[in-house]
């Protein structure tokens, strides 16, 4: 059976054989956007063929557009379909959809031929409607398949102003086999960064400390308000959720205390001719703080395959320039407090939203994923 996983996989992949146990012996997979040509093989044997089409990630807004913005970008679509191997053409012409970067843009449609489709979220300052709902941060949706699912939808932000703003963690992308819709991006309060969602689990909610990331299984642990400790990442289905950070000071003495980073995520990805697995745990929480002039300033943890990127939060009022943790394979990115830097989702995750500071620190939504499964002689 072959295997490929996400991390080396480039503009298209294919394997092939006679080894697989099941009703397909091969695959192909479609993660960078742009316009591809899948030839339907000479060889093809059985009835039918499997097709998952993702829709691309919204990104995610900045907090200068006034109260209550900064909202992560919602994850895409995806559109599942079994295709009559009669109702296929010699070739069929795929899009695979480009991760938005303008926050009020909506990742690219998904497509495999005119069998299915999938469009993109909105982008956290997008409240236009996208396939009957319209909202900040709503997710995309499958069209045509036999099951179509809708993506998590962006964490709301509260931006209002340059030293109290907090950015919404990034939408999820539907589960595989579209056993669910998209879990969301966590909501954000004080300077908080919520975590990105998962495939098996939304984000977690921020105030002073950044929410953990949604996992392939749970969801993420929420940041706690005094600032010491942030939220864990989900579970993953074969890996742990990263661990939230932890800030420690010595009040005695300015400036004395210590601090351990988030974990990422971890588990694997598998996708194969009859097996699609994104099993990882969403990343922790991370934050900073600053006693006198010494600063400690901890990013958040990146998710596993599956699993949404942890938030980042600060207590200060000032820049400190931090990360928010990237999503996983269809995991949201992490949101970020003010002039933090929203993590980047997955294939078919949103973006993380950014408290306040411009439009250089949302993040970027990801890019659409199409797989293909079938059987050739």
């Amino acid at each position: 059976m072959g295997r490929r996983f996400p991390g080396s996989i480039g503009s298209s992949s294919s394997s092939s054989g006679g080894g697989s146990f099941g009703e397909f012996n091969a695959y192909e997979v479609f993660s960078v956007n742009g316009s591809y040509t899948w030839t339907k093989p000479t060889g093809i044997a059985g009835t039918r063929i499997l097709v998952h089409v993702w829709g691309a990630g919204g990104a995610g807004d900045y907090g200068n557009s006034g109260y209550n913005s900064a909202h992560g970008g919602g994850g895409g679509g995806l559109a599942v379909k079994y295709i009559a191997t009669s109702a296929l053409g010699s070739t069929e012409a795929i899009t695979v959809g480009i991760g938005s970067s303008a926050i009020t843009g909506t990742g690219g449609t998904s497509s495999f031929g005119s069998h299915c489709s999938a469009t993109g979220g909105n982008s956290g300052a997008n409240n236009a409607a996208n396939q009957g709902v319209a909202a900040y941060g709503v997710g995309g949706l499958g069209i045509g398949g036999d099951i179509n699912c809708r993506g998590g939808r962006g964490g709301a932000g509260s931006g209002y102003g340059s030293t109290d703003a907090g950015g919404g963690g990034g939408g999820s992308a539907p589960a595989p086999y579209g056993l669910s819709n998209g879990f969301p991006g966590g909501d954000t309060s004080t300077r908080g960064g919520g975590g990105g969602g998962g495939i098996g689990g939304a984000g977690g909610f921020s105030t002073y400390t950044g929410g953990g990331g949604g996992g392939s299984m749970t969801r993420g642990q929420y940041g706690t308000s005094s600032y010491t400790m942030g939220g864990n990442g989900g579970a993953g289905t074969h890996g742990p959720g990263g661990p939230g950070c932890t800030l420690y000071y010595g009040y005695n003495s300015y400036g004395d205390g210590a601090a351990e980073r988030p974990g990422n995520g971890k588990g694997r990805a598998l996708i194969a001719a009859n097996e699609i697995i994104f099993g990882g745990g969403g990343g922790g929480g991370g934050g900073s703080y600053t006693q006198s002039s010494t600063a400690t300033v901890i990013n958040g943890g990146n998710g596993g395959p599956g699993g949404g990127g942890g938030g980042y939060a600060t207590y200060e009022s000032t820049a400190v320039y931090a990360n928010a943790g990237n999503g996983g394979i269809l995991g949201g990115g992490g949101g970020a407090s003010h002039y933090g830097y929203g993590g980047r989702g997955g294939n078919g995750g949103g973006g993380g939203g950014s408290g306040f500071g411009g439009n250089t620190f949302q993040g970027r939504g990801g890019h659409g994923l199409i797989i293909v499964q079938y059987r050739v002689n």
